[in-house]
């Protein structure tokens, strides 16, 4: 790479941080400093490809304990497997998804 493509990035990284702080949209912000928008757009992702590959790969995950359900009881008669009791469905979805 030459000193040319290099002077040109810094100039752009450095006017990427300028139009975050000045309120404008990079439109307007490039309007007004005599910038190439579709330059400034393909910097700001360079810059936006560069600092991602800085960041952790993974997400820190915490692990509670398993605690079992309370029992739950049920009036459910044995031959009717197909009609569930509608209180004992929802005692059942509370006690699996309900909070502790």
């Amino acid at each position: 790479m030459n000193t040319s493509d290099s002077s040109t990035r810094a100039e752009y990284l450095s006017h990427i941080e300028k139009q975050k702080t000045s309120g404008l949209s990079i439109k307007k912000y490039c309007e007004l400093n005599n910038l190439v928008d579709h330059k400034f757009s393909y910097y700001r992702k360079y810059k936006l490809k560069s600092t991602k590959s800085s960041e952790p790969a993974f997400a820190s995950v915490k692990i509670k304990a398993y605690e079992k359900p309370a029992s739950i009881k049920t009036n459910i008669d044995k031959a009717k497997t197909s009609q569930i009791d509608p209180l004992w469905l929802a005692q059942f979805l509370n006690n699996l998804f309900g909070e502790k």
